[in-house]
């Protein structure tokens, strides 16, 4: 009995290994496969332990806009709007100065909210804001603001083109100039 259960094992390990060299035959030309790039092994940590796997995250192109596409859509069309013959920084300038008043307390908490507040910005009490379509400068300056998190405003709340009124000058706090507009901050209030 112990001659025929050996003899069955040695059977079973002969078919299994007969199934191995038919399978993955010593002659068989290797197959030409692409290789996938893999990411190396880390070294051990100074506890030793080696993480038992490692996720293959692709790098992405872009870095994610910080703002819905409805709310990139009106940061290119005010710019549009109110600096179409500024560069791509005054562009941007403009963008910013809305997005600094989200976060400011004394204004809406919404870059729409920002754009359509009453007599805030000229281009939405005149029509001119329903008739622009952004241009590719417009695409350029929100992507330094969004991408590359650029912010040369100062903090400006407000700006203006030079004109008659003096208003921006008797009320607010000047900060520089770029192009054709003066931006603007709150005054600080004396204090007594």
């Amino acid at each position: 009995m112990k001659k025929l259960l050996i003899s069955a094992g040695s059977v079973a390990g002969l078919l299994l290994i007969s199934l191995v060299a038919f399978l993955y035959p010593m002659d068989a030309v290797p197959r030409k496969e692409p290789v996938a790039e893999v990411t190396p092994l880390p070294q051990p940590t100074e506890m030793g332990v080696l993480p038992t796997r490692i996720p293959a995250t692709p790098k992405p192109t872009k870095k994610p806009y910080m703002f819905s596409d409805k709310n990139a859509y009106l940061l290119m069309k005010i710019a549009m709007a109110e600096a179409e013959d500024e560069d791509t920084e005054g562009k941007a300038l403009v963008m910013r100065v809305v997005l600094n008043r989200v976060k400011s307390r004394g204004f809406p908490d919404s870059i729409k909210k920002v754009i359509y507040q009453e007599r805030q910005f000229s281009p939405i009490e005149n029509g001119r804001f329903d008739r622009v379509e952004p241009n590719e400068d417009c695409q350029k300056a929100l992507d330094m603001i969004a991408e590359n998190g650029w912010d040369e405003s100062r903090g400006a709340l407000y700006f203006e083109s030079k004109s008659t009124s003096t208003w921006h000058e008797d009320n607010l706090q000047f900060l520089f100039q770029h192009g054709n507009h003066y931006f603007y901050t709150d005054r600080e209030e004396d204090s007594d």
